[in-house]
C-alpha cells in the first residue's frame, strides 16, 4: 500500500517547510528586510534621516496690494487728449479770430464781433488746460463737472445759434453735438470707474485680510 501524501502541517513533508502556524517568534528589535517595524527611518550611518516639510506648513501668498491707478490710467489719458485738443482748438480761433471760420474768410471784418470772438476763443484755451491740469494732479478730480458744464452750456448756445440765427457750417453741427454728448458720457464714466474702485478696494482689504487670519491659525 502506498503512503499518503504529506499534509501541509505534517512534520515530515518532504520539503522540510514547517506549517503556517508553526514559525518561530521574531525575536523584539527585529524586523523582516524592508519592512518598517521602526517608527522612524534611519539612515546606514545610525542617524535618523530629516524628513521633507510637509505642504500644510507653506504660508498663503499674501494678496497683491490694491492701486487706483489701475483703473484711472485710461480715463486720465482720454482726459488729457480731450484738453490738448479743445486749447488747441481755442488757440487758433485766438490766433486768426473770424478769418479762420469757415464762412468768415474775405468778408468785412467787424471790431466788436472780433473782440468778442478771440476773448471766448481764449476762455476755450483755459478750458483745455483745466482738463490736462485735473488729468495730471487728479485730486482735482471733483472739479471735472464744473469744467464739463461749462463744455455742455457752450453746446447749448451753439443750440441757440442755430435757432435765431440760421443753420451754421455742418464743422460746427459736429462740434454742438460732441459738445453736447461729451461732458454727459464723460462724467458717467467718472462715477463708473470711482465706484467700481471702491468695490475693489474693499474686496482687496477683505481678502488680505482673509489671509492673514488663514496664516496666523496656522
Amino acid at each position: 500500500m502506498s503512503n499518503a501524501a504529506p499534509t501541509p502541517g505534517d512534520r515530515n513533508s518532504p520539503s522540510g517547510t514547517d506549517g503556517p502556524g508553526s514559525q518561530a517568534p521574531k525575536a523584539p528589535g527585529t524586523s523582516a528586510p524592508g519592512g518598517s517595524d521602526s517608527p522612524t527611518r534611519r539612515t546606514q550611518s545610525g542617524k535618523p534621516s530629516a524628513g521633507r516639510p510637509g505642504r500644510a506648513g507653506k504660508q498663503p501668498k499674501p494678496a497683491k496690494p490694491y492701486k487706483s491707478s489701475d483703473d484711472w490710467g485710461v480715463f486720465r489719458a482720454v482726459v488729457i487728449g480731450v484738453g490738448i485738443l479743445v486749447a488747441g482748438f481755442g488757440l487758433y480761433n485766438l490766433i486768426t479770430g473770424t478769418a479762420g471760420l469757415p464762412d468768415g474768410a474775405g468778408g468785412e471784418v467787424n471790431p466788436t464781433l472780433e473782440s468778442q470772438y478771440r476773448f471766448f476763443a481764449a476762455m476755450m484755451v483755459g478750458v483745455g488746460a483745466a482738463f490736462v491740469a485735473i488729468a495730471v494732479k487728479f485730486q482735482w478730480a471733483n472739479m471735472l463737472w464744473l469744467v464739463c458744464l461749462m463744455v455742455f452750456l457752450g453746446g447749448i448756445g451753439r443750440v441757440l445759434s442755430w435757432a435765431f440765427s440760421g443753420t451754421p457750417h455742418f464743422t460746427f453741427i459736429v462740434l454742438m453735438i460732441v459738445e453736447l454728448a461729451f461732458p454727459p458720457a464723460l462724467l458717467v464714466w467718472h462715477r463708473f470707474i470711482a465706484k467700481t474702485s471702491d468695490l475693489r478696494r474693499e474686496y482687496s482689504q477683505q481678502a488680505g485680510g482673509d489671509t492673514g487670519i488663514a496664516g496666523g491659525s496656522r
